[in-house]
């Protein structure tokens, strides 16, 4: 039976990734973080370690530069599972770490089960780390990347949720508009007249509604006459009544 350390600082993604695998009939650790998932490599033997890329503090290509310097735990294989930023660039690092496989989110679960089995068969010919100097300057460049892309998509998103729920206003506004004109009672009524008739269902006064609307109280007064007399209200009170009654 296969031990298989899992580690991602994303619950949902980790807890996932641990289930099929355990499914499978697997032993499975879970790590929150990098220092953790070093602590387990050490305490614990393992045949394999799948690790997010990005996570606070010491990210997936620290964690395997760390394992790879130190004889016990240089031999494991080790499977990153990230999401879709400059894959490029994310497999030319991985493969100067001596990592070969990458799993991209989301992920089915048998593609899960196949790399998994691929990378256990295969095992790892121990890479030497890169030059300090050199991991770092290409490490941060390519997470810098990483982080840019990340802001990109969440920038689209944040503009198309806005798009849609303009757009779902207008459309409800539209709507409104639509049933109000279809009450054979309140057909007499301007849509100015309609505003106003609103405002007195929720109470406003006539100063409240002339603010509102900018313009003369004087103004939303006429209004007020006008719809009383269309309505045949006797005042403000009965025509919210039947209003609200529509």
């Amino acid at each position: 039976m296969t031990s298989i350390l899992v580690v991602d600082d994303g619950a949902v993604d980790r807890e996932l990734v641990a289930t099929i695998l355990r499914y499978a009939g697997h032993t499975v650790l879970e790590a929150e973080s990098g220092e953790q998932a070093l602590e387990l490599a050490h305490a614990q033997r393992l045949d394999l370690i799948i690790a997010d890329i990005l996570m606070p503090t010491m990210d997936g290509y620290e964690l395997v530069r760390e394992l790879r310097s130190d004889p016990r735990t240089a031999r494991i294989p080790v499977i990153f599972y990230t999401a879709t930023y400059v894959i490029d660039e994310v497999r030319e690092l991985a493969a100067a770490c001596g990592v070969s496989r990458i799993l991209i989110k989301p992920c089915e679960p048998g593609e899960v089960l196949r790399t998994v089995d691929e990378a256990i068969a295969a095992g790892i010919d121990p890479v030497a780390p890169l030059p300090s100097d050199d991991f770092h300057r290409e490490h941060l460049r390519v997470l810098t990347a990483k982080l840019l892309q990340k802001i990109d998509e969440l920038r689209e998103t944040v503009i198309l949720a806005g798009t849609l729920q303009r757009e779902s206003d207008a459309a409800g506004e539209v709507h409104q508009w639509r049933m109000l004109a279809a009450d054979p009672r309140l057909e007499a009524l301007t849509p100015r007249e309609l505003e106003v008739m609103g405002m007195i269902v929720e109470g406003a006064t006539n100063s409240e509604i002339a603010d509102r609307l900018v313009i003369a109280t004087s103004t939303v007064q006429s209004h007020v006459k006008s719809i009383l007399h269309k309505l045949g209200a006797k005042n403000r009170t009965a025509a919210a009544v039947q209003f609200s009654r529509r």
